[in-house]
């Protein structure tokens, strides 16, 4: 059965989509007609709204009652209007959920209206489209776009749905787009027009193109595409990522495109994209979620129990009816018809309504509330602005902030996260020889201006304008250009020619953009091209306006005759290589668009050697290179880097051999892995081989980034077998990744070695004491990076992740077998260390000391390690080691990592990381971090915050996430206090009302305490209040061990919340009860006076658990209790019979009047706050917390220097009036020296006061 709705679900929905452009169709058919080709696609109109005028209220209704409270609440209503059983009046009964209902609504509706504001102005963008009718491109919005339609765009214009691309301005089909909108990656990307058309863009003409298209249904994958063009039945051309424009992006440096629209509106990739912020359930919202059902329990209990005594008191009733004064406020009625069992049913029902506010109702609205105001002041916090890149705070998921506090283990990338990854080129071997290049002018008077001085303006802000050359590699090139004058017959060394095509790979060998002006628009309003080479709207010929060198290379290539040579650039006297003032006349408009810091450091070092890059094509690569002058490269194939294989290559035409040659640049690991076997018998190539990875050993131990540099020379026959291959993948659709991957790797191979490189990636500004203090605060960092193992250790040492004094563990394994045996060797090795260490310090346990150990493994030996058989043996290791370092790591390893401590140490994760390598383990981890750096925005786009740089983790960790952590617990604390306080005193009153299900207190005031007279304090708290300052907090972070241990909020933290509120309760009713014992009060003044003690004792403990005060919170403070009074005064006064049975008419006024109400007030809150305040006291003094011992700090240096002021003025008051100047200054050093080392701030100084035993007084 499942496979037959699975088969008719396939054919409902096939896996491709067929488009047919509309201008084929007849335009008499509705696009909505089944008769239409494309009847089934999306418009290019965005609707996010999710409301009309009509649907709004019933919708937003349904939407609500999906909620399980909301449910809950709406049946306790319903379950009131039954005559039976309701507890009270049953209009008052619906206010708190209409409220809580008209709020969510009124919210929803201006949310709606914000869509509604952007979707119009999104749908009414203009734009150009191809008209049928008229033959021509005319204006149009973008809602009117639709599948199959043409569409024409100039530069600078904004794409309006996915496009496939038919036609560019440049002749070679390229186009060049901005991606901002959608990876935040601002360099310029290249895309191109669909190869193989029988078109040529001088004939092109939209109402000609009568080619079906097929492509793959609407999904979110951003970098995949596939597709065919049928040109004829036997023809198709494959279609993939580098045809298709996604909506969002920007044309630039192209002057206009036309494609065909395969994607629209909602089903465009972009929007597919789109799914909001991310929700995550942080721990303390699980803890809380415990404790509600704790309050579910408890509202259970409470029901039973009262239900059976209100049986139990009917079956006694003839007894009890004989003296009613054991029941005030009840009259008897004839209760004889009921039975006890049928009564305690009913009663049970009413205990359900009454005891309702047991839940409270408006907790998770205010807990979003707060943590929408924590979320706008951190992002306000400016000491999270980074200046150089424009960056701040930006919060994705709404629901963590408390998880900050709570932190155990990091997991961070290295590059990009640790480091700047602004690349900067500092060494190269080339045949074996290594060339350093010193930094600063060490080597300055010793060489000669190669182009250095040329800059090369990039978006990249990875720039190599103060380069300078290594003297003997300059030599070389130097007698290169020389030779090349001095002879026809060229004869070039082999370490020189290996030295040329070095640097002709780190030219060509990449997808580096070259730019140089924006383009001019070209079309008028009616959408006609006005430029002169066109006419009609149809181009006779069109040049490139990108490259201002195509007239100069039209049929450039290189030769040995004397005559060429010639007229190539002469070497100038001083030596310099290429002719400087022609590349720097050329460089000066000169743009590098780099999709790697990488990439773009070796282009720029390459062109300081006079290597430089010119133009690219899909097909060419113009390229100055010294003795030659200008040459064009034929690009036969571009082979692209992906991290399985960790390496790409280009397949050209050597520029002077005619050869066709494969070049390979990668990690080391990739390139040795793949060399020719065949010279391993070869002594000088063996020796240079040897001498190239000891130079690898080298720059990684220095901290440098290495890649490696290889070459083949394939056969034609070997190139012409290969080829058939790959074009048979390259026209798969189903396995095209797999056939590309496995071609790809068929031709890398047999690689003969020509060097390495070894790049610069600074360490960003405040990493190694970020590191330092998160490791003070208890949190454990991973380095989970793809670098050699060398660089890995060294940027560990860089960071202070690593100290000389731990030992290293090294784990290189290539077996599984190896791997188990090197765990477990060291696993038991550091519990000997460990036991021995106890064993040599028994008699003196001050001096134990135990070796501290860190963790180093590599890629393949993590493979066998996460392994279910391994990974309880590395875990076990990693919790003995200090710090851990992954090198060598895959995505998926990285994400596997820390779903392994994730999931078996049931500990809280953080992952950091800048790139798209990182996202699998940022969208693993508890809380993801994502770093808006050079990679890109993939990794911020998949995180739940974004941080500009890594020193900011620290405050955002140590002080953002303490406060979070430590004011959501005491909001939660107070929000379930104040409900338990208000159920235990209805439930005293039942005892003495025979479980009548009656209430003293006016059911208005119920329904409005939590949702009025107390609601705001505690929000206010929860986005204010701070239980230390900020630099407390950074200046001592084992303060943070509070939040990782959960000691704010823990497991019993209800338990004595239900304590304290039991207590305050039987004292706020039994000393109201007993006080009136005398006087003729009735059940209203009674409830009233209770009332109003619960309120004043709840804003009064509110008070008592502030630690930092703030204007706001005095004045919530006392607007809530003047808000309740005057609320009571006037509803008294002017409501006669309003929600009856009571009369509340002077209810309020008769109560107050009376002495003993105040009397009453003022014994009932010494006596309820008194054990707190007490206890507080005594823990203060004699238990204190790491917090408290700071606030005795700060008291203890305030008294000494309060008492010396004193003594001071008493003694020599003269004295002191003559030096005042003097001692003030020197008073002033003196206090900023004590406060520098206590760091406390004014609310710190409140908390202490509040704390001490004269502030106990002071409080009764």
């Amino acid at each position: 059965m499942g496979n037959i709705i699975q088969r008719l679900r396939s054919r409902t929905k096939p896996k491709y989509r067929t488009i047919v452009p509309n201008c084929v169709v007849d335009p008499a058919i509705p696009r909505s007609h089944k008769s239409h080709p494309n009847h089934g696609y999306l418009s290019n109109k965005i609707q996010t709204t999710r409301y009309s005028v009509i649907t709004f209220l019933p919708k937003n209704l349904f939407e609500q009652f999906h909620r399980y409270a909301n449910l809950y609440f709406i049946f306790l209503v319903a379950l009131n209007w039954v005559p039976e059983v309701n507890a009270f009046a049953k209009e008052i009964t619906m206010l708190p959920v209409v409220f809580v209902l008209a709020v969510t609504a009124v919210k929803d509706a201006y949310e709606d209206f914000q869509r509604y504001r952007s979707d119009k102005k999104v749908n009414f963008q203009n734009c150009r489209k191809f008209s049928s009718r008229e033959k021509r491109y005319v204006k149009t919005e973008w809602h009117d776009i639709h599948v199959g339609d043409f569409v024409h765009l100039s530069c600078n214009e904004i794409i309006p749905a996915d496009i496939l691309l038919l036609r560019s301005s440049d002749k070679e089909g390229i186009c060049h787009i901005e991606t901002c909108n959608i990876d935040g990656e601002n360099n310029l990307k290249q895309r191109y027009s669909v190869k193989g058309l029988d078109t040529k863009e001088c004939e092109f003409d939209a109402s000609d193109f009568c080619n079906t298209i097929e492509v793959e249904q609407p999904n979110c994958a951003i970098y995949k595409f596939k597709g065919y063009i049928f040109e004829n039945e036997e023809n198709k051309i494959a279609l993939n990522t580098d045809n298709l424009l996604l909506r969002g992006c920007v044309i630039r440096n192209t002057d206009f495109i036309e494609g065909i629209c395969v994607y629209a509106g909602h089903e465009t990739k972009a929007l597919l994209n789109n799914r909001g912020p991310r929700y995550k359930r942080s721990k303390l919202e699980r803890a809380i979620n415990r404790d509600v059902v704790w309050c579910v329990v408890l509202l259970l209990f409470l029901c039973f129990f009262c239900a059976i005594g209100s049986g139990i008191w009917l079956a006694d009733y003839n007894t009890l009816k004989e003296n009613t004064n054991l029941v005030p406020f009840i009259s008897f009625g004839d209760l004889d018809q009921y039975s006890p069992l049928y009564q305690g049913f009913i009663v049970f029902w009413t205990y359900v309504i009454m005891y309702q506010i047991v839940i409270p109702l408006p907790l998770y609205v205010s807990v979003e509330l707060v943590k929408l105001g924590q979320v706008y002041f951190m992002a306000q916090d400016i000491e999270f602005y980074h200046p150089k890149s424009d960056k701040r705070l930006e919060c994705r998921a709404l629901n963590v902030t408390e998880d900050l506090g709570q932190i155990q283990y990091v997991f961070s990338d290295k590059t990009g996260t640790l480091t700047e990854n602004i690349m900067e080129f500092k060494s190269c071997t080339i045949g074996g020889i290594d060339y350093p290049h010193l930094p600063g002018d060490e080597n300055k008077s010793e060489i000669s201006d190669l182009g250095s001085k040329v800059s090369v303006p990039s978006r990249n802000s990875s720039v190599l304008e103060n380069l300078r050359l290594e003297p003997a590699l300059q030599r070389e090139l130097s007698n290169m250009c020389l030779r090349s004058l001095d002879s026809v017959e060229l004869v070039i060394p082999r370490h020189v020619q290996r030295v040329q095509e070095f640097f002709l790979l780190m030219a060509v060998c990449n997808t580096v953009v070259v730019s140089h002006h924006p383009h001019e628009d070209n079309i008028d309003e009616s959408g006609f091209l006005t430029d002169p080479q066109f006419v009609g709207g149809i181009a006779s010929r069109i040049d490139q306006p990108l490259d201002k060198y195509s007239r100069l290379s039209q049929s450039s290539t290189p030769t040995s005759s004397q005559d060429q040579r010639d007229s190539l650039t002469p070497v100038p006297s001083d030596g310099s290589i290429g002719g400087s003032s022609f590349l720097s006349d050329m460089s000066s408009r000169t743009r590098y668009e780099a999709e790697s810091p990488d990439e773009l450091a070796l282009v720029k070092a390459a062109s300081t050697y006079g290597c430089r890059l010119l133009k690219r094509s899909p097909k060419t690569v113009v390229v100055w290179l010294p003795a030659e002058g200008e040459v064009e490269l034929e690009i036969l194939h571009i082979l692209p880097f992906d991290s399985t294989r960790k390496r790409m290559s280009v397949i050209l035409c050597h520029p002077l051999s005619k050869e066709i040659t494969l070049y390979t640049k990668g990690a080391d690991s990739a390139i040795l892995s793949v060399l020719d076997k065949s010279f391993k018998d070869d002594d000088e190539y063996r020796l240079q081989r040897d001498q190239t990875i000891e130079c690898l050993t080298q720059y990684a131990m220095k901290g440098l980034r290495t890649l490696c540099m290889a070459k083949r020379v394939l056969k034609a026959d070997e190139y012409k077998s290969w080829l058939v291959n790959y074009l048979v993948a390259s026209a798969s659709i189903e396995e095209r990744e797999e056939l590309l991957f496995k071609s790809y790797c068929d031709i890398e191979r047999d690689l003969d070695l020509l060097g390495a490189t070894g790049i610069e990636d600074k360490l960003q500004d405040g990493v190694p004491e970020a590191i330092a203090k998160l490791g003070e605060a208890g949190i454990k960092l991973w380095v989970l990076t793809g670098d050699k193992q060398e660089t890995a250790i060294q940027i560990a040492y860089s960071t202070k992740l690593f100290t000389k004094n731990q030992e290293v563990i090294q784990l290189n394994a290539t077996t599984k077998e190896e791997a188990e045996a090197l765990l477990r060797h060291h696993s038991e090795q550091i519990s000997k260390d460990y036991k021995s260490s106890i064993k040599e310090h028994n008699t003196d346990p001050s001096t134990l000391f135990f070796r501290e150990y860190v963790l180093v493994i590599d890629g393949t030996t993590l493979t066998f390690a996460l392994t279910e058989e391994l990974d309880p043996i590395f875990l076990a290791l990693c919790q003995k080691c200090k710090a851990v370092v992954c090198c060598r790591a895959t995505p998926i390893q990285k994400g596997n990592v820390v779903k392994l401590v994730k999931e078996r140490l049931k500990k809280m994760t953080l992952a950091i990381g800048d790139g798209a390598n990182d996202v699998s383990m940022i969208q693993t981890a508890d809380i993801g971090i994502g770093i808006s750096g050079q990679e890109g925005m993939q990794a911020v786009m998949a995180s739940d915050f974004a941080i500009a740089q890594f020193r900011f983790l620290l405050r955002l960790l140590l002080v953002h996430g303490h406060w979070n952590y430590f004011r959501l617990s005491n909001f939660a604390a107070i929000m379930f206090y104040k409900s338990l306080i208000t159920v235990f005193l209805l439930f005293w009153f039942q005892i003495y009302s025979g479980f009548s299900g009656s209430v003293m207190i006016d059911s208005l005031y119920l329904m409005l305490e939590h949702l009025l007279f107390v609601s705001v304090p505690p929000i206010v708290n929860g986005v204010f209040d701070k239980d230390t300052s900020a630099e407390n907090l950074l200046n001592k972070p084992h303060l943070y061990k509070a939040g990782q241990n959960s000691k704010l909020y823990t497991k019993w933290t209800f338990g004595i919340i239900f304590l304290d509120s039991l207590y305050q309760s039987l004292v706020i009713y039994f000393i109201t009860h007993f006080s009136y014992t005398n006087y003729s009060v009735g059940i209203w003044e009674f409830g009233t006076t209770l009332c109003v003690c619960m309120i004043l004792i709840i804003l009064l403990q509110i008070g008592l658990e502030t630690n930092s005060w703030v204007w706001l919170q005095w004045l919530f403070l006392i607007l809530s209790f003047l808000v309740f009074w005057m609320f009571a005064i006037i509803s008294n006064a002017i409501f006669f019979t309003f929600n009856p049975p009571s009369n509340p008419y002077w209810v309020m006024e008769n109560t107050i009047s009376q002495a003993i109400h105040s009397c009453i007030a003022i014994i009932v809150c010494v006596l309820a706050l008194l054990p707190r305040v007490v206890i507080k006291s005594i823990q203060f003094t004699l238990f204190p917390t790491e917090i408290d011992k700071i606030k005795q700090e700060l008291q203890e240096t305030m008294t000494t220097e309060e008492k010396q002021e004193v003594s001071g003025y008493d003694n020599d008051n003269v004295r002191t009036i003559q030096t005042s100047d003097n001692s003030n200054m020197n008073q002033d050093n003196a206090s900023s020296t004590r406060y520098d080392k206590i760091r406390m701030s004014d609310h710190d100084v409140a908390a202490c006061r509040r704390n001490t035993s004269s502030f106990l007084i002071t409080k009764l």
